[in-house]
Parts: structure tokens; C-alpha cells; sequence
């Protein structure tokens, strides 16, 4: 008898220029309606660590796109099941249900129905997913129990973690380059047992993150797994964010911070409101109609809110100017100005 957890991969799929430190936290985390899709590909070893990295893996190859939908626990049938969990990661076969809030990302439970069997996994030890706040150097180790009845026998199971904050920069896709990436590296190991019978998988993890996307950009992952410490499987698998879904964030992150400027026209100094959450780094930038940057203006948010700052353009030419607000997680918001 093989207990079904033990077949899981750790992505829910089925296995086959300078810039600041980028900061995941709970601003980041995966929502209800949140939907991502995927590429699979071959696997390749991503070895470079370190600050403003370019990570370019465009020659990956391409697959069929898979998608993981975030649920309101509510209306997945066995969110009671789950009181703690604030939110579902489904593949459509499996429900991961997670549990965020300003520590970070855990794994409370699962529910699967596959094969006849109904598997409710309910985690005593929440698994952490991710940290927050997570950035550069960030390192984490965590360790999880849970148990679930299986054909008469309970299966215990547990597992173990150990990440880093190796590097972040650019990654580099088929299709476009992610800027602003974090890379974690790490491996994660997990038992499960029934009286006789004794499973381990090992996986070394490799997978980055971007603020203002709400799960990961690419998971690489070599895995091997034991029966009575005895060697029976490895293989590897590779998933990363499609053309499509990167696309579609992009376009939502560049209206995302709504951005007020006055007096209309501007003389000597530029009053600039935008709305945004607290605890974040900011750069405005104002732009002439060459493109040229003529100033800029680097701060950090304080209470959640309606922000305001002042912008000195005494000295510049009349005409018409458009200002860039842009904070840590890629969200952006502009607004055209003229300067008198």
C-alpha cells in the first residue's frame, strides 16, 4: 500500500541593470480570483547567486500551459474542514489550502478526491511556504507535521526545509525579462510512514519570486525519492509563468497606484498625491517629452493611505511632463503634467 501524499510534487503539477533589493511581504500574497498559468519545461541547473544578476534561461523550451487558480475557501466545499485557511491553490485536482498573513505563506491542510479516495490532510505543524518580509539573505528553515487516514491505516507524515536568498536581478524568459526577482535555493525533504513502510523524497529547490506577482515566477526542482531507504525514483521538473499571465500583471501593476499632481500648470513646486500602503520604498521620476529624466525623488511611505510629497521644478521649461510613480513591488502609476 502506497499512500497517495507521498506522490504530490512540490508545485502542485504533475512532475516532468542595478536595482534595489526586491521585498516580498504580505502585500504580495496570493488572493481569491488570483488565477496563473504556467509553462513546463525541461529542467535546466540555475547556479548563479549573488546581487543584480541576469539569470537568462531564454532558450527554455515550452510546453502545454497549466493553470493554478486562488479560492475563497467558501465555495470549495471543505473549507470548514479548514477554519484557519484564508485562502485555496488548486490545480483543478487538488486543493492546497494556505493560511497568509503578515509572517507569511503556510500550508494548514489538503483535500484530494482521486482513485475512489477522499484524502483530507490536516497539518497539526503548518508547513511556511514563504516568509514575510522575504529579501535578499533572507534565510528560513521550518518543519511540519500532519496525518491522514488512508485504507484503514492512519499515514503520518513530516517534512523538513531549509531556503536562502541567494540572489536577485533579472530573469530572463522566452518571451520578456522579469526584473526585479528574488532567487531562493534550498532543499526541502519529507517522510511519510504506515506501520511497515517507510517513504522519503528529497527535492533541491530552486524558485523565484517577484513582488506583485502572488506565487512564484519559476520553480526548478531534482528530486528523488526512498522506500525503506531504498533508492526507487528521481527525476526533475520546471514550471515558470507564461507570456500571457506576465503580460496581464503588467498591465494591472502599471494603473495600480493612482497618482494626483496640481497646481495644472505647475510654476516652481509640483504637489504629488498617490495612494498606497504603508512600509514601502518609492521613486518618483518626472519625465520630459524626450524621454529624459529631469528629476527624481526616492522616499518611504508611512501609514497606509493617501501619500504626499512635494517636487521642486523651478528651472525647467515649459511644456509637458509626465511623472512615474513606482514602488518595491513593480506597481506603477503615472499622470501627464505641465510645467509653465
Amino acid at each position: 500500500m502506497k499512500p497517495l501524499l507521498f506522490l504530490l510534487p512540490v508545485t502542485l503539477f504533475t512532475a516532468t541593470a542595478l536595482m534595489a533589493q526586491p521585498v516580498m511581504d504580505q502585500v504580495d500574497a496570493p488572493q481569491d480570483g488570483d488565477q496563473l498559468w504556467y509553462m513546463p519545461a525541461s529542467h535546466v541547473a540555475i547556479t548563479t547567486t549573488g546581487e543584480d544578476v541576469i539569470w537568462d534561461l531564454s532558450s527554455l523550451s515550452t510546453g502545454e500551459e497549466q493553470m493554478l487558480s486562488f479560492l475563497d475557501p467558501a465555495v470549495t466545499g471543505h473549507g470548514a474542514e479548514y477554519p484557519t485557511s484564508n485562502v485555496v491553490l488548486t490545480d483543478g485536482a487538488v486543493q492546497m489550502y494556505l493560511r497568509t498573513d503578515a509572517t507569511g505563506m503556510y500550508t494548514v491542510g489538503q483535500y484530494q478526491a482521486t482513485s475512489g479516495f477522499q484524502l483530507r490532510i490536516h497539518f497539526s505543524d503548518e508547513e511556511l511556504v514563504l516568509p514575510y518580509p522575504c529579501t535578499y539573505n533572507t534565510a528560513f528553515a521550518d518543519t511540519s507535521t500532519y496525518s491522514y487516514p488512508f485504507q484503514g491505516d492512519t499515514v503520518h507524515g513530516g517534512g523538513s526545509k531549509a531556503y536562502t536568498v541567494t540572489g536577485f536581478g533579472s530573469l530572463v524568459l522566452p518571451y520578456d525579462t522579469i526584473h526585479n526577482v528574488l532567487m531562493l535555493t534550498g532543499t526541502s525533504s519529507g517522510v511519510e510512514s504506515v506501520p511497515g513502510t517507510i517513504y522519503h523524497s528529497v527535492s533541491d529547490m530552486v524558485i523565484f519570486y517577484r513582488p506583485g506577482i502572488p506565487y512564484y515566477v519559476l520553480s526548478a526542482s531534482e528530486f528523488s525519492s526512498y522506500v525503506n531507504g531504498e533508492l526507487q525514483q528521481t527525476g526533475s521538473s520546471l514550471y515558470y509563468l507564461s507570456q500571457s499571465t506576465f503580460a496581464g500583471l503588467q498591465e494591472h501593476a502599471s494603473d495600480a497606484i493612482g497618482v494626483e499632481a496640481w497646481p495644472v500648470p505647475a510654476r516652481d513646486l509640483l504637489n504629488v498625491s498617490y495612494g498606497l500602503a504603508g512600509g514601502h520604498k518609492v521613486s518618483i521620476e518626472l519625465y520630459d517629452a524626450s524621454g529624459r529624466q529631469v528629476r527624481a525623488l526616492q522616499e518611504f511611505t508611512g501609514g497606509s493611505g493617501i501619500q504626499r510629497t512635494v517636487l521642486d521644478v523651478q528651472g525647467l521649461s515649459s511644456g509637458i511632463y509626465l511623472l512615474h510613480i513606482t514602488d518595491d513591488h513593480g506597481q506603477r502609476g503615472t499622470r501627464r503634467v505641465v510645467i509653465e
